[in-house]
Parts: structure tokens; sequence; C-alpha cells
């Protein structure tokens, strides 16, 4: 189990450190309006995905990892996410008064990729593998135009997005052994109807993170707004790291030891991402982006206990589905994201361009998310398991504290720490299993 974790781990971690560096090299030279309007494409892009997943992908997800005969629920499906794609398309027509709108108009490309299907099948690492590729790319491009194509740097990454979709959905059709393209059927447009609840709830996610960049940017300036989207892009490769592990076990999650150590794994993640956070920002921060980002460490501070405080409950939204208990699932989620974007909304109305306040608009929305789903299972000990693991892993996070306060909140010191504590880690869950 471990081992299949360490090498999906190592894939994801490859495509997490390029946009780390995308991230370094734009918030390096390229001016906040810019970097402003990246973050609204990416948000766009991530925003068409949900509306053409809308509930179907984690339905067929869920469908292709049961049937014998998947590969029809996977061309229905496919036939329907390129239907709703062509539809979408009419959007980008709105492009005269949005130019960033555009984007719909590739919306068919983004259909197409069938990479949910490798981890109903149970192919995690191929799933993994399939990530890399989409990030890399676009990474590698911003990368490259942050520094000698600066003046193209927004078309170049909209090439790029475009391009990395259509390369992975043709392995991913290559690697199931099914066709690329599949005829659009206005009839398959029912598949979505017949998940209306999951859909809006996929939706609804979409907006717990980068997403409510979409809603803030008409509220705030360009520099609050590219802090914003610098710290949730961070801030979304630990909900990617979270994500990984539950696709990683995906059809073993209805067993409740499966699902409890997938918390225990994310609890590891999220204990270090906060501590990372809170001992060490400056260094982290500068180091990874810009020293003109170190006077907004509270804004990346509160994103980080929003990623401790939810992956106590990493596994339970999946739960809930292999539950069949669509409808609960659905509606947390449309609660907290509500949530979020009613608070993003207010904060800004009342507390313009201060990114720290978006941040806290995403922190309400897990926590409330968090809550919703611990109630919906209504396991007995779910609170208590999960606490027998928190305590210890938490008490190691001493080795944050010790070792700023002996070493210095300098870099050496927090790499020192991060290995005694994962390696503290790792002997931790070895005598577990002993």
């Amino acid at each position: 189990m471990i081992k299949r974790l360490l090498i999906i781990a190592s894939l994801t971690g490859l495509g997490h450190l390029t946009t780390l560096l995308s991230l370094k090299y734009i918030a390096k030279y390229i001016q906040n309006d810019t970097i402003a309007l990246i973050g609204e494409i990416d948000s766009l892009t991530l925003l068409i995905v949900a509306i053409i997943a809308f509930g179907l992908q984690l339905s067929s997800t869920r469908d292709i990892a049961l049937l014998e005969n998947w590969k029809t629920e996977l061309i229905e499906a496919q036939s329907a996410r390129v239907t709703l794609s062509i539809i979408l398309i009419v959007v980008g027509l709105s492009g005269y008064i949005y130019t960033k709108n555009y984007v719909f108009f590739f919306a068919p490309i983004i259909a197409l990729n069938a990479d949910y299907a490798l981890y109903g099948r149970g192919m995690p690492i191929m799933g993994a593998f399939v990530s890399l590729i989409r990030v890399l790319i676009p990474s590698i491009v911003l990368v490259i135009a942050s520094v000698y194509f600066t003046n193209n740097i927004v078309f170049l990454f909209v090439t790029s997005i475009v391009f990395s979709y259509f390369i992975t959905g043709l392995l991913v059709s290559f690697t199931l052994k099914v066709n690329y393209f599949v005829r659009p059927k206005f009839k398959s447009l029912k598949k979505y109807l017949g998940n209306i609840d999951i859909g809006i709830a996929s939706f609804s996610m979409f907006f717990i993170g980068i997403g409510i960049i979409n809603v803030v940017s008409y509220f705030n300036d360009d520099e609050a707004i590219a802090i914003a989207y610098i710290a949730l892009k961070f801030y979304m490769i630990f909900k990617g790291v979270r994500r990984i592990i539950v696709q990683t076990f995906f059809k073993e999650l209805m067993e409740d030891s499966v699902s409890l150590k997938v918390d225990s794994f994310a609890m590891v993640a999220g204990l270090v991402f906060f501590n990372t956070l809170l001992f060490y920002p400056n260094a982290i921060i500068s180091l990874l982006f810009s020293e003109r980002y170190s006077s907004y460490t509270t804004t990346f501070i509160i994103l980080g206990l929003a990623g401790f405080l939810s992956s106590f409950t990493t596994s339970s939204g999946t739960r809930l589905l292999l539950q069949k208990q669509d409808k609960a699932y659905s509606w947390n989620l449309i609660i907290a994201a509500l949530l979020t974007v009613i608070s993003g909304i207010l904060f800004s109305v009342f507390m313009k361009h201060n990114p720290a306040y978006i941040s806290i608009s995403v922190l309400i929305g897990e926590i409330t998310l968090s809550i919703l789903n611990i109630k919906s299972l209504n396991e007995k000990n779910f609170i208590t398991d999960r606490m027998k693991h928190l305590l210890p892993l938490g008490l190691l996070t001493i080795i944050f504290i010790g070792s700023k306060y002996l070493l210095g909140p300098q870099l050496y010191s927090y790499f020192f720490a991060l290995s005694v504590y994962g390696i503290s880690v790792l002997i931790y869950f070895k005598l577990k299993e002993s």
C-alpha cells in the first residue's frame, strides 16, 4: 500500500515542483495585472472542467470501477461530456465582453480527456502520470515565457493548456484501448440529469479553492487577485496531494480501516503543510515565490490552517458516494460552497483588496464541509479513531518548533526538521502495522 502511494506521490510531486517553479518565475518576472489574468484563465479552465464533469465524472468513475461492461459506460459518459462541451462553445461568444472567455472554445478538447476512467479501472499510477504531463507542459511554458516571451505569455499559456489536454487525452484512450473521438449525442445529456445532485456538488466544490477567484476578481484590484491566485495555487497543490491519496485507494475505501489510513496519510500532509507556513513562512514564500510576497504571510498561513483542518475528513466525501449517499454528499458541498462564495463577496465588498480575507472564505468553506460530512457519515468512532492518530503525529510536529528556535527560521533549519519528521512518521506507521 505504502509502495504504491510512494510511486504516485513521486509522480505527483514532480508535477507540483514544476507548478511551484512556474509560480516562482511569474511571481518574479511578471506584473500583477498579467498574473491576475493568468489566474483568471487558469481558474476559468478549471471551471470548464467542473461544468463538464458535473456529477457525471464521479458517478461514471464509480460505475467503471464496479461494472463488467465498463467500456460501454465510458463511451456513454464521454458522449455526454463532448455534447455538453459543444454547447459550452456558445459561451465563448461572450468573449467580446470578457476576452478570457475564448477559453470556452476549447471545451471539447477538455471533454475528450477521460483520465477519470483510469482511477475507476484501478490504474492510479497511470492516472498520476497523465496528470503529471497535463501539469508539466503549461508549467514549463510559463517558466520559459516568463523569461523570454513576456509579451506573449498569456497566449502561450492558453495554447499549452489546450495542447496538454489533447496529448493526455490520446494517451488515456491508448491505455484503455478505447476510441479517443466520441460522437456527440443530445440524448446522452440525460446522463447529466440522472446525476444532477452530484453535478451541482461537483460544480460547488470548485469554488472551495481557486474557483473563488472567478467571483472575487470583480471586487478586488489586480494585486489582491495576483496574491490570492499564487496562494490558492499553492493550496491547490496540497489539495491535489490529498486527492491523489484518495484516488490511490478509491476502490478500497468502503473498508473502515483503509479510510482511516487514508485520513492518517492526509493528516501527515496537512500537518506538514500547516507547520511549514506557520513556522517558516518568510523562508518558504521567498524560496517558492518572491520576497515581495513575504508581506502577505497571513494569506498563506490561513490556507495552511484550512488544509490541516480539512485533512481529518479527506476520505469522507468518497465514502459518502460509495455508500450511495449522493444527496448528503451533494448538499454538504453546496452549503459549504455557498458559504465560501457569500463570505468571499462580503469580505471583498467591505474589506477590499486584502487577499487574506479571500483565504478566510476558503477556510470557512473547508470547515463547514468537514463538519457536514462527519455528520452525514454518522460513524460512531469517526473522530476518536482519527484523534488516536492525530495526537502522536501532532506531537511529532514539535520537531518543527524545536528546529526553528534552536537553528533559526532559515531554510536549512526547515529541511532538517522536515527530514526528521518524515523519518519519524515512517517509523510510526511501521510500528502501527507491526
